[in-house]
């Protein structure tokens, strides 16, 4: 945890523990929901006092915030992602993710990537195009392929997002974007010596 965190909670909650801060009311302090998610992913690992652990080649894709969660008054009206938070391990290959078009008429969508810890290129081939919905299809796909390395990293996150394809804008609500948690599958290294 940097200085400026601890310097935040001390002033703000009288602790710089994150396990004693109310996760609501810090909410109210903070912009954006992922930077909460977050909190509660570390605080759950301080807790288990471990991550999850994931075997090198091992297949995950979970859906972990359905837009379900969401009130309909954060949503936009028009589209918006059935899963607003993905968790997949770097062998996981593809990842499908739905796109809904909320009136079922006929109209277009941007859809592309953004990135996080995890980088376009080195984690995962970047996204940008336009999805065309049919008169009366309710939803879409868009796949985002994962990249598998040998290297020892930590978990990572990238971002797919709703655009308007004339302004090139997010479109407003909470469902218009969601993340996706690079589950890394490669163990740290081992220090070993040549004789005891």
């Amino acid at each position: 945890m940097t200085n400026e965190m601890k310097e935040f909670l001390l002033s703000e909650f009288g602790t710089t523990k994150v396990s004693e801060v109310n996760k609501d009311t810090l909410k109210e302090k903070l912009d954006g929901p992922s930077f909460i998610e977050r909190i509660n992913y570390r605080k759950a690992v301080g807790v288990n006092f471990k991550k999850e652990a994931i075997a090198k080649g091992t297949i995950l894709r979970r859906e972990n915030r359905l837009a379900d969660m969401v009130p309909d008054h954060q949503k936009n009206p028009k589209f918006g992602f059935s899963c607003l938070h993905y968790s997949v391990s770097e062998a996981a290959g593809t990842l499908r993710i739905k796109i809904i078009n909320k009136t079922k008429t006929a109209c277009q969508v941007g859809v592309r990537t953004k990135d996080g810890e995890a980088q376009a290129e080195d984690d995962y081939l970047p996204v940008d195009e336009i999805i065309s919905f049919k008169s009366g299809q309710l939803e879409a796909e868009v796949a985002v392929k994962i990249l598998d390395d040998e290297a020892w990293e930590p978990d990572e996150d990238f971002y797919v997002e709703l655009y308007d394809e004339g302004t090139k804008n997010r479109l407003i609500g909470e469902d218009t974007r969601t993340r996706v948690t690079i589950l890394d599958d490669d163990k740290p290294g081992v220090l070993v010596f040549e004789e005891k």
